[in-house]
């Protein structure tokens, strides 16, 4: 059996609703700001070119009715993410976006405290970001 350590280099919340690729430049802008905002108080400097990154994105929402689908909130994020995060977007090796719906039992195994901590302020809609 071969067990794959990854070792999380950042992770951070951000909270609010995510915007969909298809929102007005205006919301993107806004909800860009607020991404850039909680990633510059967890990442000190931009990862290095050469390296590659993978991103976890992880959504917390009560319900997903009316609320846009998961592969279109992950561009405005990771447009944000380049030059606070990662140097380019050629490091991005992968990257995943997962809903999870607050309304029922959330499960995680082997997840940092951190990744459920805005929902004990009662926040209920933000998304967890991790770089690995």
């Amino acid at each position: 059996m071969t067990t794959i350590v990854r070792q999380i280099k950042h992770g951070f919340a951000v909270i609010g609703k995510p915007v969909s690729l298809q929102s007005s430049s205006r919301s993107k802008q806004r909800y860009q700001r607020v991404v850039i905002q909680a990633a510059g108080k967890s990442v000190a400097s931009p990862i290095k070119g050469e390296e590659k990154v993978k991103i976890e994105i992880d959504w917390f929402s009560e319900g997903f009715e009316n609320k846009p689908d998961a592969d279109n909130i992950a561009k405005p994020i990771l447009d944000a993410l380049k030059g606070i995060v990662f140097a380019d977007d050629k490091q991005v090796e992968s990257h995943t976006v997962r809903k999870h719906d607050t309304l029922g039992v959330i499960s995680f195994w082997r997840e940092p405290l951190s990744i459920i901590e805005p929902l004990l302020y009662g926040n209920k809609d933000y998304i967890f970001i991790r770089i690995y």
